[in-house]
C-alpha cells in the first residue's frame, strides 16, 4: 500500500487520531494499537518518514498496518458540527433569539439558522461577529483539550 502518516494526536484516553497522506483520517481504540490495551500510550510519536508511529515501552505499528486498522473519520466536519452546534447553546444560554442576535452582529436571521442547522459554513469573520454579543471569540487549542 505504501501510506505514509502525517500526523498523530492523542484525543482523548480512548481515542487517536491519524492523517495520512492520501488525505484519509482515521481514529483508533486503544485496542486497535494493541488488544490487551485499556488506554493509549501516552508518548506517540510519527516515524520521521512517516512509515508509522512508535510509542513507549516498544511498541511501534507500521503506516499500512495502521491504515488496516481504524475507523475513518471526517474529523473537519465532526468539529465544525461540535462548533455549530456550541455557537447555538451559548446563543440559547445568553437569552438571545437568533433575529436579536443577527440585529447584534449585523447578518440576517435566515443566515444564523442555516449557520446553526450545519446547512452552510460561515467564513471566520462571521463567526466572530456573530460570537462577539455573546461575548465570546474563537481561541486555537489543543485538539485533545476538553475532550476528556
Amino acid at each position: 500500500m505504501n501510506n505514509s502518516v502525517i500526523a498523530a494526536v492523542i484525543l482523548n484516553d480512548t481515542t487517536l487520531a491519524v492523517w495520512f497522506d492520501n488525505g484519509v483520517s482515521k481514529n483508533y481504540s486503544p485496542q486497535d494499537l494493541d488488544e490487551k490495551a485499556t488506554s493509549l500510550p501516552s508518548n506517540i510519536v510519527v516515524a520521521g518518514d512517516g512509515a508509522g508511529i512508535a510509542w513507549e515501552k516498544g511498541g511501534s505499528m507500521s503506516a499500512d498496518d495502521l491504515f488496516a486498522k481504524g475507523t475513518e473519520s471526517d474529523y473537519v466536519e465532526q468539529e465544525k458540527r461540535n462548533l455549530l452546534k456550541n455557537l447555538s447553546a451559548i446563543r440559547r444560554d445568553a437569552s438571545f433569539s437568533q433575529t436579536r442576535l443577527g440585529e447584534a452582529a449585523g447578518i440576517r436571521q435566515s443566515v444564523i439558522s442555516r449557520i446553526e442547522g450545519c446547512e452552510i459554513s460561515p467564513q471566520i469573520n462571521t463567526l466572530l461577529k456573530l460570537l462577539a454579543p455573546l461575548g465570546k471569540t474563537l481561541a486555537i487549542v489543543d485538539l485533545g483539550e476538553g475532550k476528556n
